[in-house]
C-alpha cells in the first residue's frame, strides 16, 4: 500500500482527516525576510509559467506575498527610526 511506504521512510506526514489516509506534509515555506518573500514571489512565479498553479491563484498568492513584503518592510524601517532617535536623543543629553 502506497501510505505504508510514506509513514516508513521518516518523513513528516499528515492524515487527511476525511479519507484517513497518510499524506506527505508540505515544507515549510520561510517567510521571515524581505528575502525569503522574495524567493517565494519568484517559486509562485514559476510555477504558474509552468501551469503548476492557475494564473488566478498565483496573482493572489503573489499579492499576499507583497503585502506582507510590505509590513516587512516597515516593520524594518520603524526599528531603524527608533535606533536613530535614541542614538539622537543620547547626543542630545551628553
Amino acid at each position: 500500500m502506497k501510505s505504508e511506504n510514506i509513514t516508513a521512510s521518516n518523513s513528516p506526514a499528515t492524515i487527511d482527516g476525511a479519507s484517513l489516509h497518510v499524506l506527505p506534509t508540505p515544507p515549510t515555506i520561510h517567510l521571515k525576510t524581505a528575502d525569503d518573500v522574495r524567493l517565494e514571489m519568484a517559486k509562485v512565479y514559476r510555477d504558474m509559467r509552468r501551469g503548476d498553479i492557475d494564473m488566478g491563484d498565483g496573482t493572489k498568492l503573489v499579492y499576499v506575498l507583497g503585502q506582507l513584503n510590505k509590513a516587512i518592510e516597515t516593520t524594518l524601517i520603524e526599528a531603524r527610526m527608533e535606533s536613530l532617535e535614541r542614538t539622537l536623543n543620547a547626543r542630545k543629553k551628553s
